[in-house]
């Protein structure tokens, strides 16, 4: 898996945030099974992908804290 983004916010500059620009994978199989088998596995795979399908479409992401057991107010 390679992700690429711009690191200016994890160095304190200005800069668009810390989101990944691109995400991509490389499936590098070995197998003795007929290739039109091997692309139905992996569609099937990608469909049931939790990581792939959310990068895929927009979530709304929530986050919480607490600090020495009390909700720290973020």
């Amino acid at each position: 898996m390679r992700c690429s983004f711009d690191v200016a916010e994890k160095l304190g500059l200005e800069g668009p945030g810390a989101a990944f620009d691109s995400v991509s994978f490389i499936i590098d199989l070995q197998s003795p099974a007929p290739p039109e088998q091997v692309k139905k596995l992996i569609a099937h795979a990608r469909r049931g992908c939790h990581a792939e399908q959310t990068f895929k479409v927009p979530v709304a992401v929530t986050a919480s804290a607490k600090l020495n057991g009390q909700d720290l107010e973020l």
